[in-house]
């Protein structure tokens, strides 16, 4: 402001000179040119000098002025350059402390991804000056971000974690300390809310041949193993209504559950074993950062899910990852009971009456159940007085159904009631049905726009649901014990109408289902099983028919027979044939057909048979025997499903050799674990063909291992056989004791006399009976000694008055005996 004033009067006085020595000027120029009188001239001379030395003192007052400014400049300027010389100086200063003492690790790298220069915070991160190594050397997870040009990115190293902020156009890359951020994330994560819900399958059924006491001690020893499970695990169990229960637990005890492959599932299993029960236990899971009630509700769908696959499982459904499965072991539980045959025959007859008309539908590739599972329904529904077609186009069937087809064609009445795919899209209407069969996803349907055209739906199936399946059906009957969908539909008939009648040809051809599915009722058949054929056999269904229906021809007995003589065995237990690359497989069937041959070598528990379908796909077929080996599991690592002793996959833009690569990878984690090498196991639970519990034995490595991870051995090393040979003395010393006490016990009881009054009638007939629990009773009111009801055996013909001897049986050869008076009572 100073400098501003000053400028302003510089220049005022400066025009003000100026403007008088022009003024002065112009008069002495006047007088000059006017005046004749000498004081003018004087006058006019004056004028002159005073307009010189006005003119001189504006040069002087501009030359003042300029310098004044030029002055001034340069101070201002001189004060600048101190200033920026003070900051220069602080900030180099800053510079230096970001560079060398800040926490912010520098790093800096040439064009070939080399470190050419680190900060010090950067050597105390990586624990190493770095210069001349790469940044790979670091971590692969870094040196990807770089090279993929990434500008931000968190990578881990050691226990710490940093967040990068990338450079690539001076190659400068730049670290910040975020441990304490992604620690606060890793704990809110591990402490996201899993929803769990439990059921014990099957087991109120498998209880019932067993009293009340021992009913309660079973259900006892399973609520207890799951109890003590979840209390491992810091879970919070409730039970619900019947065999039901619902866990509560953080997101971190259910990654340790899934690492430990939920060995819950075992110890149930061995209960079931050692009890003779037909049960298992079944959990779905739900773990999402959400409300409590989507993960209840997506728990729910994942226990539904479990117990359609067969139970025996745990259905894990976590946030942003595929479904994954565990456990199914054992096959599926036949139920045998036929009320949820009932319900679900009951569900689909009301659906389908409140129907316009209803389409049939089963999956592409069909084989002879999916097929005759559709005639089937057809009788089923017509029953209704409902218009029912069934959609079908032969050229998607298996060999076996073209074969079947040629059959039909002949018989007009049954070919009408076949309709192709793009006439039942002409007919689906809002309110018609679409009944799918023998298809467990939408993704196999024969025909995928009908199914995308349906508003109503209903299925039958018996295969195991995977991760895709159906949505807004209005039935699902699904039953994965089941051998067929013909044998579900077949039992659905005497709860629909038991007057259904078919042709001999269509009998036939759903029998012809039943022996393709079962292998001829060698896989997959219980007692449901035969009750079907032997409803199909009253119906008409000629065996010898269907024999000649499924005979192969000469070409394909010795293609098949050409293909198993490929066979390579592996792990003693797996039989695996690998067609080449350019055999022209006859139908999808045959690879399912080769494995079924394979089955047939001794020692062979499962087989698989890959071979290429079409030029872009290469199929496995996968089979088993006995419930040892679940091909399902299998199968589902490999992209594929079906069931525990009949399963596939198919696969794209690979070669047979991958195939065979990524399956003998998975056979050998899962079963044969350590080759073929003779290895020293403790049985810890008996093995029918090898040996009672607390055997030691030699088996082979892969065996031995299958063994221990069914918790039914313990590898022999020395620390094991320590404790073995620890255990067994402590058991033989408690049985000596126990023995001991036994005795004692004999020696109470034998000849001991108790008395029972009873009533009598005419000709000494008693009134009522004389039990183990009243005898036990009196033995205990009159001798003071506990008697197990269990271990007491008494005399056939306890019926009237008299002397009579009772055992007690304490074990295999300690018995001791007592007598019992029956007296009149008076």
């Amino acid at each position: 402001m100073k400098r501003y004033l000053l400028r302003t009067r510089f220049i005022f006085i400066s025009l003000i000179f100026l403007a008088a020595a022009a003024t002065t000027g112009y008069l002495t120029y006047y007088y000059l040119d006017v005046s004749t009188l000498e004081y003018a001239k004087l006058l006019s001379l004056l004028f002159v000098v005073l307009t010189i030395v006005l003119f001189s003192a504006s040069l002087v007052f501009i030359f003042l002025f300029t310098s004044a400014e030029k002055n001034a400049k340069i101070k201002d300027l001189d004060l600048k350059i101190k200033k920026w010389t003070n900051i220069s100086y602080h900030a180099s200063e800053a510079g230096d402390e970001a560079f060398n003492h800040l926490p912010i690790g520098i790093m800096l790298y040439d064009t070939d991804n080399q470190i050419v220069w680190v900060n010090n915070y950067s050597k105390e991160i990586f624990h190493s000056n770095l210069v001349d190594s790469t940044i790979a050397s670091i971590s692969t997870e870094l040196k990807d971000g770089v090279l993929n040009g990434e500008r931000e990115l968190t990578f881990k190293y050691g226990d710490m974690s940093y967040d990068v902020v990338h450079n690539p156009e001076i190659r400068t890359i730049y670290f910040f300390d975020s441990t304490e951020r992604e620690n606060i994330k890793k704990r809110y994560n591990e402490r996201i809310t899993a929803v769990a819900i439990i059921e014990i399958d099957n087991l109120e059924e498998s209880l019932k041949k067993y009293d009340m006491q021992d009913r309660a001690n079973i259900r006892g020893q399973i609520l207890g193993v799951v109890s003590e499970y979840m209390a491992k695990h810091g879970c919070y169990l409730q039970t619900l209504a019947g065999d039901r229960m619902t866990v509560i637990m953080d997101k971190v005890e259910l990654l340790a559950m899934i690492d430990d492959k939920f060995s819950l599932l075992d110890r149930i299993r061995e209960i079931a074993t050692n009890n003779r029960l037909k049960a298992s236990i079944s959990m779905g899971i739900a773990c999402y950062d959400g409300s409590y009630e989507e993960s209840g509700q997506l728990a729910q769908n994942a226990i539904e899910l479990a117990q359609k696959r067969g139970g025996d499982q745990v259905v894990v459904n976590l946030e942003g990852e595929q479904i994954k499965f565990f456990g199914a072991k054992n096959n599926s539980l036949e139920k045998n009971t036929l009320v949820e045959a009932r319900m679900q025959t009951m569900s689909l007859k009301e659906a389908v009456e409140a129907s316009s008309d209803v389409i049939i539908m089963c999956h592409k590739f069909s084989d002879t159940d999916a097929f005759g599972s559709m005639i089937a329904a057809f009788h089923m529904i017509s029953s209704s007085n409902v218009n029912a077609k069934m959609a079908f186009d032969p050229e998607l069937a298996d060999e076996t159904v073209k074969k079947v087809w040629k059959f039909v064609e002949k018989e007009p009445a049954l070919r009408a009631n076949f309709i192709d795919g793009a006439k039942a899209l002409e007919e689906i209407e809002p309110t018609t049905l679409l009944l799918i069969t023998d298809t467990q996803s939408p993704s196999l349907v024969m025909f995928p726009e009908l199914y995308a055209q349906a508003r109503r739906v209903s299925i039958i199936d018996h295969h195991r649901p995977g991760e895709v399946g159906y949505n807004n059906y209005l039935t699902y009957y699904l039953d994965s014990s089941a051998s067929s969908a013909v044998e579900l539909v077949s039992e659905m008939f005497m709860f629909y109408n038991p007057n259904i009648t078919m042709t001999q040809l269509e009998a036939s051809i759903l029998l012809s289902g039943i022996i393709v599915d079962t292998n001829n009722f060698t896989q997959r058949s219980g007692s449901r099983t035969f009750e079907a054929a032997a409803t199909l056999k009253t119906l008409g269904a000629d065996m010898i028919f269907v024999r000649k229906l499924l005979q192969e021809p000469i070409h394909i007995e010795k293609f098949l027979s050409a293909a198993v003589s490929k066979s390579e065995i592996y792990g003693k237990r797996f039989s695996i044939v690998c067609l080449f690359e350019d055999d022209k497989i006859p139908d999808r069937t045959t690879l399912a057909k080769i494995s079924d041959e394979q089955l047939k070598i001794a020692g062979v528990d499962a087989s698989f048979t890959i071979g290429r379908i079409n030029e872009n796909t290469v199929g496995i077929s996968a089979r088993s025997l006995g419930d040892t080996i679940n091909v399902q599991t299998i199968m589902e690592q490999m992209g594929g499903g079906g069931h525990f002793n009949s399963a596939a996959t198919q696969r794209k833009d690979v070669t047979i050799q991958d195939l065979k690569a990524e399956l003998t990878e998975i056979l050998r984690i899962e079963y044969v674990e350590g080759g073929n090498e003779i290895m020293k196991i403790i049985l810890v639970a008996d093995v029918k063909g090898k040996g009672k519990k607390g055997d030691i034995i030699d088996v082979a490595n892969g065996y031995g291992n299958f063994l221990i991870n069914n918790k039914q051995a313990l590898a022999a090393t020395e620390d094991n056989l320590q404790k073995y040979e620890e255990e067994k003395a402590k058991q033989e010393a408690e049985k000596a004791a126990n023995r001991k006490l036994l005795l004692k016990f004999k020696n109470e009881i034998q000849g001991k006399s108790i008395s029972i009054k009873i009533k009598v009638g005419q000709g000494g007939k008693k009134f009522g009976n004389i039990t183990t629990k009243l005898v036990c009773d009196e033995f205990e009111s009159q001798t003071g000694i506990h008697l197990d009801k269990k271990k007491v055996e008494l005399p056939t013909g306890i019926n009237s008055i008299g002397i009579f001897t009772a055992t007690v049986k304490l074990d295999v050869d300690i018995v001791a005996q007592f007598e019992i008076k029956v007296e009149e009572q008076a």
